[in-house]
């Protein structure tokens, strides 16, 4: 009997251990704890604008003549015409034509120094102890970077056409427009202002705009002062929308030219040589303060005396010509005619 419950005893703990054991074991997922199926879906993410663009301009190749597009980013573009190869320099033979990287961007190269004029200023304005910040340091809009394939020398800079957006034209109406160059060739590290002069007989670049809408003309007002009848619409009939202005085309960009400067410019192969375009804004005028008038008194005129009252302003009586010394016959007087024919 004792062994009989020792046998059950053992097979129930042998029972109960083998439960306790599964208790935990394993992973069990409840409804709702699991990931959710929207954070798993790829967000979309926003697309950086572009501040570069690339291009290849060829040099040296006598079918390619005339100006070459610049790339287009930012609402600026616009030409660059490189020179014809000098015959003095040209190998006997012939120029091969050279490819040209060309990086046309809103921002500044990595591989050039800083282009900032006013941190020179402040130096020497430092140095002169001048305190004022110069307001008319050159800003920088534009730039293109030159990658020659292979070593070539230019006997003079590039022509370039720049399309400006009207926007910074008009901004910087009242400043001048300018070209920029860094030449790592020179030991100086830092961009030259003013390498070439402006071209002001280029023509005007052809944009392509849209034609603006035609506007109808406004219909007269009824002398009668009466509001236009409202069309009655019958049951189920929807209204026709009216039609949306279209909206006005933008005004195109404006073309700033440069002429091509006689300098010989070394382009050594994988190295960029950066012009910059920059703008020199003029600082704005205080107006001028109105004149203030004056609170001095002003002297009054003193009134015109009256004709009896003022004994000089009367006309003194002239006397009667019998009482005048001048009437009375002087016995000097020339004789009278009555006593000239008397014997």
């Amino acid at each position: 009997m004792k062994s009989w419950w020792l046998g059950a005893s053992v097979a129930l703990a042998s029972a109960l251990a083998a439960c306790s054991g599964n208790i935990g074991g394993g992973s069990s997922t409840l409804p709702g704890s699991g990931a959710s199926p929207i954070s798993q879906v790829a967000q979309p993410t926003a697309t950086p604008t572009p501040l570069q663009a690339n291009s290849i301009a060829t040099y040296g190749d006598p079918h390619i003549a005339g100006p070459q597009p610049l790339p287009t980013i930012a609402g600026y573009g616009g030409t660059i015409t490189l020179p014809t190869p000098n015959p003095s320099s040209t190998p006997k033979g012939g120029q091969q034509p050279v490819a040209i990287g060309i990086t046309a961007g809103i921002v500044q190269p990595t591989d050039a120094p800083i282009f900032d004029p006013a941190a020179e200023a402040r130096k020497h304005n430092f140095l002169l102890g001048i305190k004022k910040a110069d307001k008319s340091a050159p800003v920088p809009l534009f730039f293109i970077s030159l990658v020659a394939t292979s070593d070539v020398t230019l006997h003079e800079f590039p022509k370039f056409a720049i399309d400006v957006p009207r926007d910074i034209v008009l901004k910087y109406r009242a400043g001048t427009f300018g070209l920029a160059l860094f030449d790592p060739a020179k030991k100086s590290k830092h961009y030259d202002l003013a390498v070439a002069d402006l071209d002001l007989a280029s023509p005007a670049p052809v944009a392509s705009v849209a034609p603006l809408p035609a506007t109808s003309p406004s219909p007269s007002a009824s002398p009668s002062g009466s509001p236009s009848p409202v069309p009655t619409l019958r049951p189920g009939q929807t209204p026709t929308p009216t039609p949306a202005p279209k909206p006005s085309a933008t005004l195109p960009p404006q073309r700033i030219a440069f002429k091509s400067t006689v300098t010989e410019l070394q382009l050594v192969a994988n190295r960029p040589v950066v012009f910059a375009l920059y703008a020199i804004p003029v600082p704005k005028s205080s107006p001028s303060p109105s004149p203030v008038p004056s609170l001095k008194p002003s002297a009054k005129a003193s009134p015109a005396p009256s004709a009896s009252s003022s004994p000089e302003a009367g006309a003194s009586p002239a006397p009667a010509a019998s009482d005048s010394p001048e009437a009375v016959a002087s016995p000097l007087a020339a004789p009278s005619a009555a006593s000239s024919t008397h014997p």
